[in-house]
């Protein structure tokens, strides 16, 4: 591990100290809000630009998130960003493709061995994250963690953003504000831009321990009021998220009961996985929603914040990444003179943007088993009719 951070610490092309604070008034060409996978990218990409960055972060450590899944093709990205030696690290999982019961009762094996670029990783999420922040961290850049953001002002000629944490506020200047938060987008609310909800899915997951190992592999399994995503979070205990739209979610006193009646209508996660304990469930917004343009002035955002995918289309972590990525490239030729950068980046996310959305109704017109009820119906005429081409 301590070799990998060596060696992405020595790669970059800048000197430690042109990441320092510029002054004792904490000002920074760009502050960037949220240290998960697309702030972190962001940051990274700046460093090695030469841009005086930091990061702002509302936990003290890293927490685990749903997202399990790098494809093979996300590959030559992590090496662009230097951080391919990260999923090589043996606590990550090789992945070679999911098991899916989509579209008919059988339970098909969806491989990656025809893809040239190989295998893909299952990932131990939390160890990631923390594999993200201590990159970031070998890079001497500040790393505001524990601080919450608080107040956004942005006028002509800086952005000022207030943070404070439970024994101090700071005020941090910066040329530029990235907004890494995630799907709550909160740089871009306090600047009073409203992300658009596309669909109102929604997932709702809880662990289970299990008293026999599983194979190490995700498998989803749709149903007639939605659809199942397990995933190995060790091993003898799962990640389960049952995936519905906002009217069918029962009521918080009803859900592990709502929850075991959908489990049971499975054909086989219901062989899988029997008398199972519902407990300390969570409900959080899985739809797809995007910004209308990812940018304006003094203001870029990436990851979630920018648009948040639909997770049967795995473009979770990769497109967090990516768009850090491109953001950061984008952001730094902006602050070094050229104008068309910021419209580059939104032509980049936006096509990609537009191919998930042709990917997701496909995907969706694959299930037919169910025409007549409310979930497919309404995922079929959301992303058929509201959707733009």
């Amino acid at each position: 591990m301590q070799q990998n951070l060596l060696h992405i610490h020595l790669i970059a092309t800048v000197k430690e100290e042109d990441c320092r604070v510029a002054n004792d008034k904490h000002t920074y060409q760009v502050l960037i809000v949220g240290g998960g996978p697309a702030g972190i990218a962001t940051a990274i990409t700046l460093h090695a630009k030469g841009i005086r960055c930091c990061v702002v972060e509302a936990h003290t450590t890293p927490i685990r998130k749903s997202g399990e899944a790098i494809p093979p093709n996300a590959k030559p990205l992590l090496k662009q960003l230097g951080i391919l030696s990260l999923v090589e690290d043996e606590k990550h999982n090789v992945y070679y493709g999911n098991k899916s019961c989509w579209g008919s009762d059988q339970l098909e094996q969806k491989e990656f061995i025809s893809d040239r670029l190989g295998h893909g990783y299952l990932l131990d999420r939390l160890y990631f994250e923390t594999q993200l922040q201590e990159v970031y961290q070998h890079t001497n850049c500040p790393f505001y963690k524990g601080f919450k953001l608080k107040k956004v002002i942005s006028d002509k000629k800086e952005v000022i953003a207030t943070i404070e944490n439970d024994s101090e506020t700071l005020t941090l200047k910066s040329q530029f504000i990235i907004d890494a938060t995630g799907r709550k987008a909160s740089v871009c609310r306090h600047l009073g831009i409203q992300k658009e909800n596309l669909d109102a899915q929604f997932a709702i997951t809880f662990n289970v321990k299990l008293s026999n190992e599983i194979p190490h592999e995700i498998i989803v399994e749709a149903t007639e009021n939605g659809w199942w995503y397990v995933a190995p979070f060790t091993k003898k205990e799962v990640t389960m998220m049952f995936f519905t739209l906002k009217e069918l979610l029962p009521a918080k006193e009803n859900t592990a009961i709502f929850l075991q009646h959908e489990l049971q209508q499975t054909i086989h996660l219901s062989k899988i996985i029997k008398n199972i304990p519902i407990e300390h469930c969570k409900i959080m917004p899985a739809g797809t929603s995007c910004l209308q343009i990812p940018f304006g002035k003094n203001w870029l955002a990436v990851g979630d914040a920018a648009y948040s995918f639909d997770p049967i289309s795995s473009y979770g972590i990769t497109s967090a990444l990516a768009s850090g990525f491109y953001g950061g490239h984008a952001v730094a030729d902006f602050l070094h003179g050229k104008q068309e950068a910021l419209d580059v980046y939104r032509y980049v996310v936006e096509n990609a943007f537009q191919a998930y959305i042709q990917k997701l109704i496909a995907h969706y017109e694959l299930e037919k088993r169910w025409e007549q009820s409310y979930y497919w119906t309404n995922r079929l005429a959301v992303f058929n009719s509201e959707i733009p081409s």
